[in-house]
């Protein structure tokens, strides 16, 4: 069973520190984080105690196949919700780059654009009504919903977040019966505290 979807910011080298006061910036460097220890891509996943009740682990974790974003390492986890026919399933993928200064190269091409794409959509990316999370652990993030053709119409969420050289893709299909928004938000509370964890960033 493939979950993975076909769905296909510039970052700079830079970062401008900006003071609100004066609204002078001056550029610095990006350091590459330097970690005390190793971090095993495998703890950045979910597992299907954060889901909602029925869901199963139905896809991995495993490795995605082909390194098509320059990746070092790349996993993938898919849930299925009760009585699945196909349609109506969650799944995270995980990507690990050497460094956030190769991931500022590709991150906007490979992850803002292919994941929230125009085709096969029936109505624009949107943030839905009365959604209001924004991570406060990520680098970068931005979620939204659309209605899609492919490969069947139905609702899809994706949420895309870079935490220094990880980025997490989550992709899911919100329904009344098995996943809500506030399921969702759940869900990506849940990654937050796990990319917090073992990545030794602030949650605050």
């Amino acid at each position: 069973m493939n979950l993975k979807s076909n769905r296909p910011w510039t970052c700079v080298a830079m970062a401008l520190v900006c003071t609100a006061v004066t609204t002078r910036c001056s550029a610095l460097p990006v350091s590459p984080v330097r970690r005390a220890a190793p971090v095993d891509i495998y703890d950045l996943m979910l597992d299907p105690s954060v889901l909602p009740d029925g869901h199963e682990l139905c896809t991995g974790p495993g490795p995605i196949p082909k390194r098509e974003r320059g990746e070092t390492e790349s996993l993938l986890v898919g849930f299925c919700p009760p009585d699945f026919n196909g349609v109506g399933g969650t799944h995270q993928e995980v990507y690990a780059y050497p460094n956030e200064q190769v991931l500022a190269s590709v991150y906007n091409r490979e992850f803002q654009a292919r994941e929230f794409p125009r085709h096969n959509m029936r109505t624009p990316w949107t943030v839905p009504d009365g959604w209001s999370y924004q991570s406060p652990v990520a680098d970068h993030f931005k979620f939204a919903c659309g209605e899609t053709d492919f490969p069947h119409q139905a609702t899809v969420c994706a949420a895309v977040a870079q935490y220094d050289e990880y980025v997490s893709v989550l992709v899911t299909h919100p329904s009344p019966d098995n996943m809500t928004l506030e399921d969702v938000e759940r869900i990506l509370v849940a990654i937050d505290e796990r990319m917090a964890l073992y990545l030794a960033k602030d949650m605050e």
